[in-house]
Parts: structure tokens; C-alpha cells; sequence
């Protein structure tokens, strides 16, 4: 990368979400599966038509809350974790990141402005009402303050934090398919970050050689991290060590 550019970084924006890029790297039975999954889940594809006439997914027009809803088995319990760990393992990344309002207030579908406006896209621009928007806010146990604080916790967290510098080294651990490991760093005085994610609805084994050895400190915690054997379900850990090892 050319010194001064930098990676943006986002999961979602105003318009939908783009599947192109999954053409060559996913089976085309995956891609239609997970076009499937998300009209099970309250959502649309905007298709095109391909040089041969057949018709193809674009990109698939739902909030990217309501697109956590669930896996390949449908629904499930685990609804605000996920979204809360792609959104974790987002800001991990090299770049800088960009968080769309409505991923801040962890939005639903709006069903009502696609059929008003008779535009797919219209489902992930909600106009919030502020009254209703600010009661959700206050609301303890509603989905919209638990995303709007832990997304803006780990927004605090990160600002303060060097290793995630758009410039600061990054580097992808070895890791089982169930967990997705970033090491950022090390910046000059050493400081290193470890990010690691259960992409998974079950407790998996946290076995990370980087951190088998120094003392660690949970950035969101802000608190020594007691070594964990395992990860529950979609959790997500920043953890810090200062100097070099």
C-alpha cells in the first residue's frame, strides 16, 4: 500500500450489500444459500443479468443487524453477539473504520419504507422518529442500547488505542476455522494487540501460542486478562502487552 493511503473499513452503508466479490472465491450453491438465508431473514436481492441472460445476486438489500439473525439452520439466541462480533472484528482490521447510523442502532428491517418508496434499498434506510429512537435508547434490554453501548465503547477504546494506527503492522494468526485471530503491531515502543474472535454459536478453545507467554490486559475491560481457557459463543477479545516478546 502506497504511504499515506489507507484501507476504509465497513460492514454496511445506504445502499445494500455487495455479494460480486464472493464470485470465484464461494461455490455458487453457497452464494445462493446465503441469498436464500437472507429472504428467511426479512430481506431482498437486487439481481442483475449475467452475459449468459440468467439472473444473478448484486447485492442483498437488508440491515446488517436483521442479516445477524441467525446461521444456515435459521434463527437463533445468538442475534446481538454476532452482529457485535462482526463489528469487533471490523474495527480490528488495518484502516480506518466507518460505522453506518444505522449499524450504530442496530436497525430492523424497514418493510414499510421498501413498500412506500418501491425501492429494495429503502430497507436499510429507516427514518428514525427521535422521540421513539431516544426511548429505544434509554430502554434498558432493548437491542438498540445494548448495540449503541457496546458499539460505542469499543469505538472509545480504539481511538485511544496505537496499535490500531491505520499504519500500525498487521498480521492474520494461525488459527482453527472457528476463530479468526489479528495481530496488530508491534508499534515503536513495542506494544502489541491481539484480537481474536469466535465466529461460532458454540464455546470454543482458546489456544493461542501468542498469547501463551508476558501479562495481558483486556483493552474493553480494562482489566488484567485472567487467561481464559475458552470463548462463548461470538465473543471477542482485544487484548494488549506492552514490550517486546
Amino acid at each position: 500500500m502506497p504511504p499515506g493511503c489507507s484501507f476504509l473499513n465497513f460492514t454496511a452503508s445506504h445502499d445494500g450489500i455487495g455479494v460480486r466479490p464472493l464470485e470465484g472465491w464461494l461455490p455458487q450453491h453457497d452464494i445462493d444459500a446465503l441469498v436464500e438465508l437472507m429472504h428467511r431473514f426479512g430481506g431482498y436481492a437486487s439481481m442483475r443479468t449475467r452475459d449468459d441472460g440468467e439472473d444473478a445476486p448484486y447485492e442483498l438489500n437488508i440491515t446488517w443487524f436483521d442479516a445477524m439473525k441467525g446461521n444456515r439452520r435459521g434463527p437463533d439466541a445468538w442475534q446481538t453477539p454476532r452482529f457485535l462480533c462482526s463489528q469487533q472484528l471490523m474495527l480490528g482490521l488495518r484502516g480506518i473504520p466507518a460505522i453506518y447510523l444505522h449499524v450504530l442502532t442496530g436497525t430492523l428491517n424497514d418493510l414499510e419504507g421498501v413498500e412506500r418508496s418501491g425501492r429494495l434499498r429503502s430497507i436499510n434506510r429507516r427514518r428514525w422518529q427521535r422521540n421513539e429512537l431516544e426511548w429505544l435508547l434509554e430502554t434498558p434490554a432493548t437491542p438498540t442500547r445494548e448495540v449503541f453501548k457496546s458499539l460505542t465503547r469499543m469505538l472509545d477504546a480504539r481511538r485511544q488505542e496505537p496499535c490500531f494506527h491505520p499504519d500500525a503492522p498487521q498480521r492474520v494468526l494461525d488459527t482453527p476455522p472457528s476463530l479468526i485471530a489479528l495481530q496488530r503491531g508491534p508499534t515503536a515502543e513495542g506494544r502489541r494487540l491481539i484480537a481474536v474472535h469466535n465466529v461460532t454459536d458454540r464455546p470454543q478453545p482458546l489456544e493461542l501460542q501468542e498469547l501463551a507467554h508476558g501479562q495481558w490486559h483486556d483493552l474493553l475491560a480494562q482489566a488484567p486478562w485472567n487467561h481464559e481457557a475458552t470463548l462463548a459463543p461470538y465473543r471477542s477479545l482485544w487484548l494488549v502487552s506492552e514490550g517486546s516478546g
